[in-house]
């Protein structure tokens, strides 16, 4: 095998593979054989130059890289062979555990992932759910770069010195509430004042900036050091401390051991070693120097988790490398050479001119040409969609096998439309690193069952959720019973646990609703008797009981078959929940509410088809290969993606790539300038090498996709299509062609660049259906039977008799089947009982707009999700942002409160204002609201109402509205006088967040109060309308003209759009539809990701 494999190396491999000694630097470009480079290295030190296979230590970075490594050596050496290949956290780990009384660690302690991490801040410290991820992400890349907690003290204390020049630390907090007033009441003075308090403006504004960042850094410090005290007491460490607590030890009790036991170290993917990993590198070769690394700086694509940003020239100066201790592998036994140039005019973008020649051009091993790259373009995302899995077919025509097709996204969002589509057409699809686990059916199932019997006793909405998905999705309640159960509850102010077991026969449900809920009814009582056993073993007993595994056990297919691992992976969730925390069922689904909170939802079980088409982001898709490549997505903003992705709460200070920034002698401005420059440039840089990475997994075909329009915005092509020649085209094709063009299909080549340009701007995702002849001629029978079901009988009979033939590949005696059992299938009954049904109902599925009014908020949500509007105003669930664990209301709702009383006392001193605030704090309601937060709200309210609230006319008055049939309504919060004599008004809008609201938002609420209020008292004007944002720096305020605009009162407002109350108009007329024919729920995974009522539904599949 050894000689076999020597036989077939390049040279260059050869030169790699028969290094002796010292360190060595191979270069190995996207698919050049580096894993066979490094294996034959290996077997060559150990057969050739006599090395023992136990003194040899092979470091990765992932254990599948492990795996494949071992597995190699063993096909070259035989079992046998002791050589030791790890990963970096596995050796370390196992260091210290071999040391682990000089380490000061107990030898048995348990690892955290980074999601247990956050899930500990949280529940310690009580912080957001943002704030804990943030925190345990800035925790691990701090420990990865050696960033201690003392240096972030000691960069505290230098904001401390900043906020000394303002007021004492003691003042900190209020002098911050003074500027933050002295703010937003700015716009109240008069254009002198605002003259002569202008340098004092400035003085407010850098406070704030000061005192956010210093309190922000405080909190992260606090949180960081709970959690070490904590985890101290867990015996646990995270993977941070593995890589920390082993470079100390060696730099403690030195590396003379571990010099002896390894002689020979081969690093893989060095170019993504951290800060911490290279400085263990050192230790370990620090007597002989027998060190090869194989890195390749274009596929350096980890700096988010803090990989080091220049490792690669450190390890030559540090190695003291030479130009003989470097070799390139330039030879691809992968992707083309017009794919190979193609990828590299892209990521020679990433060299300054002086270095452009270190920018290695790979050669493909048989000097294979290949096909042009396609640049692939399209109308829209929808479209773009159908055009990929349009080609995608024409492969499986031709033979391609679906493993060997892959389809590569930057963002998971990315990849929806396309999965879509997949699915729709039935092609296999297999979809890496997609962590939905928790909304697979079988596992929110078991998870209904979990809640219920955990608000048994003191039921909650939580648990309400639960009985309605146990019902609704799980034990076939009719939707015609799901709602007599929603509107007897809502119409009783009861539960849905109260009403089924304390009201049922009050309900009138159907004699099949009756029966399922009795029966899920037993299933809760057996066994709310086995509450008390460990949450691992009721899971057991819930899948038993439920009868959810024989159901599984029935239906033998590849979905059920990930059922099955689903629930094991669920039960061993559960054991490793008792081991860091507790054996008790309310602690478990904390634990699980938490980690689908934080977006840890694990992996859901994929077992992987024999022939499926790959999904997958580009970060997951790094070391495979395919023959056939899609990268989506190619648009600006899309493809680089500059904005957004992981945070952290790392000083810019602290940051290796900006250090030179802060040593040179920038006036705040430039520096300012510079930052945000290197920002973007670092930034560019690390998405270039992402792009280059999708570029180079393909083989043979690269199609790289893009539509003109995303979610309904136009969008300019990605800068990378740019830089490999796309523009080229944009500058021969002049503007008249393009339209002349628009809705034609085309391919054009520029063989010159190795590319091709195909556009199909035509609109056919309507239509898009299976295209072999037998589904086309099925799919064209069943839109005839449709067409024919209203005209004559025997038309709707032949193409139901001709759809059945072609099912059935033939024509069977269908007039024999019909004769015979015609007395089951005779529709007269049927037809009876929902005639006689519709006419009695008035109040079922038949919209009537009598019995529904829309408000502002709930026509949103409907555009949110329209399932979201069905749960949340027709069966009025409950919601989990409804609920908390302390009962407290938002603060928002606190400050409305506050600011209704107070208006309509007609308070005239601000102490009054304030009293009313401590008064009603103290009601059990409002006892938990941040009182200390909303004082510097109540002082703007002051500042700029004192003198206005004696001419409050009315609070929180509600209105209804007809409009074109339909009736809206809502609640204002507060309606002032503004001439007596003409009876004008203003109304008045509270608003307490700290972000502005949209242009269409506003035109919305404003016009329809104006509307409403004017409806209700119709010898009144709405003069004023006014948004008063009491956490921005100035009230949003629009008056009406002679023309019936509202115009804004201060800066370049636009005025409110009276398109608006159509645009509400037509979404109720939407709502109408849905409400007798089903409201569905949204596509788009971010909307499920933060709605409340997400257990009721399965959201996005």
């Amino acid at each position: 095998m050894l000689e076999e494999l020597l036989t077939n190396l390049t040279s260059r491999q050869r030169d790699a593979v028969e290094h002796v000694s010292g360190p060595f630097l191979i270069l190995a470009g996207a698919g050049t054989g580096k894993t066979t480079t490094i294996t034959g290295k290996i077997a060559c030190m150990i057969k050739v130059q006599g090395v023992k296979p136990e003194k040899i230590l092979a470091l990765t970075f992932s254990r599948e890289a492990a795996r494949n490594m071992e597995k190699k050596i063993y096909g070259l050496l035989g079992q046998g062979t002791n050589v030791k290949v790890s990963t970096f956290h596995a050796f370390c780990a196992e260091l210290i555990r071999d040391n682990s009384e000089k380490c000061g660690i107990s030898e048995q302690f348990t690892i955290f992932e980074e999601i247990d991490v956050a899930i500990l801040i949280y529940k310690d410290l009580g912080t957001t759910s943002r704030n804990a991820t943030l925190y345990s992400s800035t925790i691990a890349k701090a420990k990865d770069l050696n960033i201690s907690i003392s240096k972030f003290k000691d960069y505290l204390e230098t904001r401390k010195e900043s906020l000394l020049n303002f007021a004492e630390e003691s003042r900190f907090e209020q002098f911050y509430n003074e500027c933050k007033v002295n703010l937003n009441t700015f716009h109240l003075k008069d254009s002198s004042q605002q003259k002569a308090l202008k340098d004092e403006k400035k003085k407010w504004q850098k406070f704030i900036g000061l005192y956010d960042e210093y309190r922000k850094y405080a909190d992260f410090i606090n949180a960081w050091e709970t959690y070490e005290k904590r985890k101290k007491t867990l015996n646990c460490l995270d993977y941070g401390d593995l890589n920390k607590i082993a470079l100390d030890f060696l730099n403690t009790y030195g590396t003379a051991e571990l010099n002896d036991t390894y002689t020979h170290i081969i690093v893989d993917e060095f170019q993504d070693t951290n800060y911490v990993q290279f400085e263990l590198i050192k230790h370990l070769t620090a007597r002989e120097k027998n060190i090869t690394v194989v890195a390749d700086a274009n596929q350096s694509i980890y700096a988010f988790r803090g990989a080091y940003a220049n490792n690669i020239e450190e390890f030559k100066e540090q190695f003291g490398i030479l130009e003989k201790d470097v070799v390139s592998l330039d030879t691809s036994f992968r992707s083309t050479n017009k794919i190979l140039k193609v990828a590299h005019r892209l990521i020679s973008h990433n060299y300054p001119e002086d270095r452009k020649g270190e920018c290695l051009l790979l050669k493909n091993c048989n000097d294979n040409e290949g096909k042009n790259v396609v640049v692939q373009e399209t109308k829209d995302d929808g479209e773009e969609a159908r055009k990929i899995v349009e080609q995608i077919e024409l492969y499986i025509e031709n033979d391609v096998p679906l493993k060997e097709i892959v389809v590569l996204y930057r963002t998971h969002n990315q990849g929806r439309h396309i999965r879509q589509a997949l699915q729709r057409r039935e092609i296999p699809v297999i979809v890496k690193d997609d962590a939905d686990y928790l909304k697979q059916p079988e596992i929110k199932t078991v998870l209904s069952y979990l809640y219920i019997l955990n608000n048994l006793m003191d039921p909650t909405p939580r648990g309400t959720e639960a009985w309605w998905r146990l019902f609704h999705y799980n034990n076939s309640l009719k939707n015609s019973d799901s709602v007599r159960i929603g509107e007897y509850t809502q119409r009783n102010k009861v539960r849905f646990q109260e009403a089924i077991y304390h009201h049922l026969d009050e309900i009138e449900l159907s004699e099949n609703g009756c029966k399922t809920v009795e029966k899920v009814k037993e299933t809760i009582r057996v066994l709310s008797e086995k509450k008390l056993l460990d949450v691992s073993d009721l899971l057991l007993e819930i899948y038993d009981l439920s009868g959810i595994v024989r159901h599984l056990n029935r239906l033998d297919t590849l979905k059920t078959r990930e059922a099955f691992l689903n629930l094991r992976n669920l039960h061993e969730m559960a054991k490793k929940f008792e081991q860091f925390h507790n054996r008790e069922l309310f602690g478990f689904i904390d634990y699980l509410e938490i980690l689908d909170e934080m977006g840890g939802n694990p992996e859901s079980a994929k077992i992987r088809e024999d022939d499926a088409v790959s999904l997958m982001s580009i970060h997951a898709a790094k070391g495979l290969e395919f023959r056939v490549v899609f990268v989506t997505s190619m648009a600006k903003d899309k493809f680089p993606l500059l904005r957004g992705g992981q945070d952290f709460l790392i000083p810019l200070e602290m940051m290796e790539q900006y250090c030179d920034l802060f040593s040179a002698k920038l006036s705040e401005a430039e520096l300012e300038k510079a930052i945000k420059e290197r920002k973007k440039e670092i930034r560019f840089e690390d998405e270039r090498r992402l792009c280059y990475v999708a570029f180079t997994r393909a083989k043979e075909d690269l199609i790289l996709t893009l539509s003109l329009e995303y979610g309904g915005k136009e969008r300019e092509p990605s800068e990378f299509l740019m830089e490999i020649g796309y523009d080229r085209w944009r500058d021969l094709e002049s503007p008249l062609d393009r339209e002349a063009n628009a809705n034609t299909e085309m391919e054009t080549t520029f063989d010159a660049l190795d590319l091709s340009y195909r556009r199909d701007f035509e609109i056919k995702t309507a239509g898009f259906v299976r295209d072999d002849e037998l589904e086309r001629e099925k799919n064209r029978c069943i839109q005839q039977l449709i067409e024919a079901l209203d005209k004559d009988l025997e038309e709707a009979v032949h193409y139901l008799m001709v759809y059945r033939a072609l099912r059935d590949g033939g024509c069977g005696n269908y007039l024999e089947e019909l004769q015979h059992k015609w007395s089951t299938i005779d529709p007269a009954m049927r037809a009876g009982e929902i005639l006689t049904k519709i006419k009695v109902r008035n109040n079922g599925l038949r919209f009537s707009p009598e019995a529904f009014s829309f408000s502002f908020s709930a026509l949103k949500a409907y555009e949110n999700c329209p399932k979201q509007y069905e749960l949340q105003e027709i069966l009025r669930m409950p919601s989990r942002k409804n609920e908390d664990s302390t009962g407290a209301m938002t603060r928002g709702s606190f400050v409305h409160k506050v600011l209704e009383t107070a208006v309509k006392e007609k308070v005239a001193e601000k102490q009054a204002l304030y009293e009313i605030a401590k008064t009603l704090h103290k009601k059990p309601e409002w006892i938990y609201a941040d009182l200390e937060s909303t004082l510097p709200l109540f002082e703007v309210f002051w500042l700029r109402n004192k003198d206005r609230i004696s001419n409050n006319l009315m609070v929180e008055q509600w209105f209804s509205v007809p409009i074109d049939g339909f009736v809206f309504k809502g609640i204002i919060d507060r309606i002032d006088l503004l001439d007596p004599s003409k009876k004008e008004v203003e109304i008045i809008d509270y608003k307490t967040g700290k972000y502005d609201v949209s242009p269409e938002d506003r035109s919305r609420q404003l016009l329809l109060y104006a509307k409403g209020f004017e409806h209700m008292y119709p010898g009144y004007t709405a003069k004023k309308l006014t948004l008063d944002m009491l956490a921005l720096e100035k009230p949003r305020s629009f008056e009406l003209q002679e023309d019936g605009e509202y115009r804004g009162t201060e800066g370049r407002v636009s005025p409110l759009d009276r398109g608006t109350i159509d645009s509400m108009v037509e979404t109720a007329q939407r709502i109408a539809h849905d409400y007798e024919h089903g409201f569905e729920g949204t596509e788009d995974p971010e909307i499920c990701k933060e709605c409340g009522f997400r257990l009721y539904c399965d959201g996005v599949n």
